[in-house]
């Protein structure tokens, strides 16, 4: 009986919700937002999170220099024939998979690269 009940209420808070959000985020132009309302994002700008989304990007690319990381071990090979090839995940932890480690090219977010080239960056090897 109260799971029927509580049924019918259901849309009715859903739109009630709705209601109150539309009614936070009108502000007059040009006005200072009040307490406890939303403030429009001036245009041009990013939201804090999406600040934070944009550096988690870029910040993988930037540990190691993308004309050296290669896709296939076969152009890190051609690219660096006196040093090992290796698998990194381009992680903020720098550590990088030797060709015996059950995680070499098998990480999601990776790249293969030169031993020395990696060792050059900061880069260590894996511990398992």
């Amino acid at each position: 009986m109260a799971v029927a009940k509580i049924i019918k209420l259901v849309p009715l808070a859903g739109i009630a919700c709705l209601l109150s959000v539309s009614a936070m985020a009108q502000t007059a132009p040009g006005s200072a937002p009040v307490a406890g309302t939303m403030a429009p994002i001036p245009p041009g700008t990013m939201a804090p999170a999406e600040a934070k989304a944009s550096h988690r990007k870029h910040s993988r690319h930037e540990l190691l220099p993308s004309d050296q990381q290669f896709s296939t071990e076969s152009a890190a090979a051609a690219h660096c024939p006196n040093s090992t090839v290796e698998w990194t995940a381009l992680t903020r932890s720098k550590a990088y998979h030797g060709s015996k480690s059950r995680y070499f090219g098998k990480t999601k977010h990776g790249a293969y690269a030169c031993k020395s080239d990696l060792d050059a960056a900061g880069f260590h090897e894996a511990k398992n």
